[in-house]
Formats: C-alpha cells, structure tokens, sequence
C-alpha cells in the first residue's frame, strides 16, 4: 500500500517504479493474495529465515 502511494504521490515521472520490502515473521497466503493486485508481475512474497537452521535441519530442507 505504501508503495503505492509513493508512487502516485511523490514519485516524479521520470523515476522508475519504487521498490518496497516488507519483513514479517510469517506469510499469510490469503493477505498476500487480497494485499497484491491481480495483476501482480512485481512484487513478490516469500518467507526468509532470520537465523540459519542446524545442519541437520538443512539437510532435511535440501532432501525435500
């Protein structure tokens, strides 16, 4: 939304298209789906891991 916002507001015509990075603990599908325009070819969303998971968990990760 802000992004949004930015760029209908205070982007000048001559600038690209602003660039917006949200951090959350978790992703939910359904504000991502309702959050994003249909349209969607630019933004995206995904869940990063704020520490690195024990080697053992890595493993399991990779193998799935």
């Amino acid at each position: 939304m802000y992004v949004n916002y930015f760029d209908r507001e205070s982007k000048l015509e001559d600038e690209n298209k602003t660039i917006g990075i949200i951090l959350c603990q978790d992703k939910s599908e359904s504000v991502v789906r309702y959050t994003l325009p249909e349209n969607n070819d630019q933004i995206f969303a995904s869940k990063y891991l704020t520490v690195l998971p024990s080697e053992k968990d890595f493993i399991k990760i990779i193998e799935n």
